[in-house]
């Protein structure tokens, strides 16, 4: 976390906010300028809204590793900024993730010979072959959501989050919290993972592990931190939770994705609401709920509507103007109680 994202030892939300969703805000505005005409780009891409649009009829495919509910605004994202631009756009994903089915997918999209992919790359080799196909055809080719080192590897652009220091803020949050509801300055944070192997989960828990020992150096506490393998499905979730908290005391739980949730069902339902420190990744009804009725006290936003948007500015810019895609941080937008409210009221279009 950057000097900026810190006022006194304590997390800033505007170090945040500005240092990826306004980055990736302003990135995203000079690539759709610049994504129908390397002669007018603006002037294109005023035209783009509607049928005047250079790339109306291209077709762009979206395949993620899991269409679950957080897909939801990477997809309205990429919808819209498809219509923008007159594309004819699908989005597709196995459910539950499925590395397997993933790769068929994306090879079976490929194989469609479209004008762009957008791929999510959950695995550092499972892809590589799909992504150097698309290469080879002269496809453009983005990541969005997490690229396990394949946007490096190949120097493709990427529209994400970086997820170790995102996992470290939440890991400095949890311990923050930790001591709030317990009064310790010891004890043990639960690290959730319910998708391990899956490198963006794997970074975020390496970063809570980082950011509960940088609290613990700043703040003369001693808390330490224990992976568990959680799960998609609520009642497995909920049985892993509820069976570790049996075996020994626990401070606080720093889930690396929504699993956080079910942490907030399973303390509601056991009367231990307040006894430790909630937090978690993402912005799914269930987690904004819980933040409302005082279950979870934060989680961490990932801009995934500009997953989507951005992505697809990435493809505009290289059908047009031949120009290759970056790397886009889209950030940690810190949401509890403070700005719960507002931020309910932004995502109920997507749930």
């Amino acid at each position: 976390m950057s000097e900026n994202s810190q006022e006194n030892g304590h997390i800033s939300r505007r170090g945040l906010i500005v240092g990826g969703g306004a980055a990736a805000a302003l990135g995203g505005a000079a690539m759709l300028l610049a994504a129908c005409s390397p002669e007018k780009p603006a002037a294109a891409a005023a035209a783009s809204v509607g049928t005047g649009s250079a790339q109306a009829g291209k077709k762009v495919v979206f395949i993620v590793h899991d269409k679950n509910s957080f897909f939801a605004p990477v997809q309205a994202g990429f919808e819209d900024f498809g219509k923008a631009m007159g594309w004819k756009t699908q989005f597709n994903g196995p459910s539950p993730q499925d590395v397997q089915q993933t790769v068929d997918m994306q090879k079976n999209a490929l194989n469609s010979k479209p004008d762009g992919v957008i791929f999510t790359c959950i695995d550092p080799t499972a892809f590589d072959a799909n992504i150097q196909q698309a290469i080879d055809s002269k496809i453009p080719v983005v990541l969005s959501n997490v690229a396990t080192g394949a946007d490096k590897k190949f120097r493709i652009g990427f529209v994400g989050q970086s997820f170790i220091v995102a996992g470290i803020d939440a890991g400095m949050l949890a311990a923050k919290y930790a001591k709030q509801h317990t009064g310790q300055t010891s004890g043990v944070i639960i690290v959730g993972n319910f998708a391990p192997g899956n490198s963006a989960l794997d970074d975020r828990a390496t970063g809570i592990k980082q950011g509960v020992d940088r609290f613990n150096q700043q703040n003369g506490t001693s808390y330490t931190t224990e992976l568990l393998v959680t799960s998609t499905d609520e009642t497995k979730a909920v049985g892993a939770i509820d069976a570790r908290y049996r075996k020994s005391p626990v401070v606080g739980w720093a889930m690396t994705a929504f699993d956080h949730q079910f942490v907030a069902t399973w303390a509601k339902q056991n009367n231990l609401v307040g006894k430790f420190a909630v937090g978690g990744f993402d912005e799914t009804a269930p987690v904004l709920q819980g933040i409302k009725d005082g279950g979870i006290d934060f989680t961490l936003g990932q801009n995934p509507y500009a997953q989507g948007w951005l992505a697809a500015a990435m493809i505009a810019e290289q059908i047009g103007a031949g120009y290759p895609g970056s790397s886009v941080d889209t950030g940690a937008e810190i949401v509890d109680k403070s700005n719960i409210a507002e931020i309910m009221v932004r995502e109920a279009k997507y749930a």
